[in-house]
């Protein structure tokens, strides 16, 4: 089977210049949990994903104090407005991930479900034809489906 034979279709995208508020509205509404990012000419330059955006918990320096940090800024967690601030204000590409997988859509699925597998880092895996343009995307839930429900 050939990934275009199980792909999703409609790729949502971002544009690396859009904010991460955007980004998330993006998400949210379409129920996603990650957006291919895009450059002006729509090539695919990135991937941004609801793990990157959340503040994570990380040791105060020369202490056993645990804090939230987010863009390399300690976050307090009783001001979370200034939180939403950075959202607003921060480009998606000051998080994205650049080392992505991705697959052409006349490549075998064993090809995506290997890069998805390697190291479980990837949640998808985007299908780019030879300039790097979205056609579509694969999930974990997409091999899910097609071990559960066959062809």
């Amino acid at each position: 089977m050939q990934v275009k034979n199980l792909m999703g279709s409609r790729p949502y995208t971002v544009h690396k210049n859009e904010t991460l508020y955007m980004a998330a509205e993006r998400m949210l509404e379409h129920r996603l949990g990650g957006l291919p990012v895009i450059d002006d000419v729509g090539a695919v330059v990135g991937l941004l994903e609801i793990d990157q955006m959340l503040p994570e918990p990380q040791k105060v320096p020369f202490s056993d104090v645990e804090a939230l940090r987010f863009l390399d800024e300690w976050v307090d967690p009783g001001s979370f407005d200034r939180l939403v601030e950075r959202y607003k204000n921060t480009p998606v590409h000051r998080l994205m991930r650049t080392e992505v997988a991705m697959v052409g859509p006349d490549d075998p699925i064993e090809k995506a479900l290997g890069l998805m597998l390697q190291d479980r880092q990837y949640r998808r895996v985007l299908v780019v034809d030879e300039q790097r343009q979205l056609l579509g995307t694969l999930t974990r839930s997409d091999f899910l489906r097609l071990f559960v429900r066959g062809h």
